[in-house]
């Protein structure tokens, strides 16, 4: 094989000219692999926005400066800013919305009627992929918050929700605004079984601005660790 002979070393066996290729067509399968493990990564989020049938949306501005919940029963804590949270995820992150949910809420704002809708938080980084769930709440109290869950919960909204529409009102006469809940995560296309509570505090470090058991904000001590 002439090409073989040409990249020969002086002096070089036939068996170690063939170790050199082996060597070399390795390195070379290595390499294509990394780059399709890279292209594959780069289109998951674009694969998952078709799937699930969402389109780029920018929240409204109040929403952004709320506070929220992120434990859908019995949430110990309050959060927020939502941008302050934003910030901590880092990489790059982008706010998304449902075909159908974005037209939901158009034809409720049309008849100027406040809903809750849903909202995903894409956050890209070089190793991952997550999306943050929030439910949007349009909800001037704690009652109204927990007439919607009684809406759809029927009795058992006392035993699900009855505790923390009171924890709610204590905030809310405190002056937070709470306007959404973080219901769940999505990391790499499933769904993470440990409420979103939790996670932002242990793995983004990210500290709670109320205490919902006690009614009282953290101390600027306990804040920072």
């Amino acid at each position: 094989m002439r090409g073989v002979q040409t990249l020969t070393f002086y002096g070089e066996s036939n068996a170690m000219a063939a170790k050199r290729w082996c060597l070399i067509a390795s390195i070379i399968m290595a390499a294509n692999l990394m780059i399709t493990a890279a292209e594959v990564s780069a289109e998951s989020p674009r694969t998952f926005r078709q799937k699930n049938g969402l389109q780029v949306y920018a929240p409204p501005a109040w929403f952004l400066k709320g506070s929220f919940i992120a434990r859908e029963k019995n949430p110990g804590y309050v959060f927020g800013p939502v941008q302050r949270f934003v910030d901590v995820l880092g990489g790059t992150t982008t706010w998304l919305i449902e075909d159908m949910e974005l037209e939901r809420l158009e034809a409720a704002s049309a008849d100027r009627q406040k809903i809750e809708y849903s909202l995903f938080l894409e956050a890209v980084s070089s190793d991952r992929t997550v999306y943050w769930v929030f439910v949007v709440l349009p909800y001037d109290s704690a009652q109204a918050w927990f007439d919607a869950k009684r809406a759809y919960h029927g009795r058992k909204a006392e035993n699900y929700y009855g505790k923390t529409r009171i924890e709610l009102d204590r905030a809310l006469n405190q002056g937070l605004e709470i306007v959404a809940e973080l219901r769940f995560s999505i990391e790499n296309g499933e769904t993470r079984l440990q409420a979103p509570e939790s996670l932002i505090m242990s793995q983004y470090n990210f500290h709670p601005i109320f205490e919902l058991g006690t009614g009282r904000r953290p101390t600027a001590a306990a804040n920072t660790e």
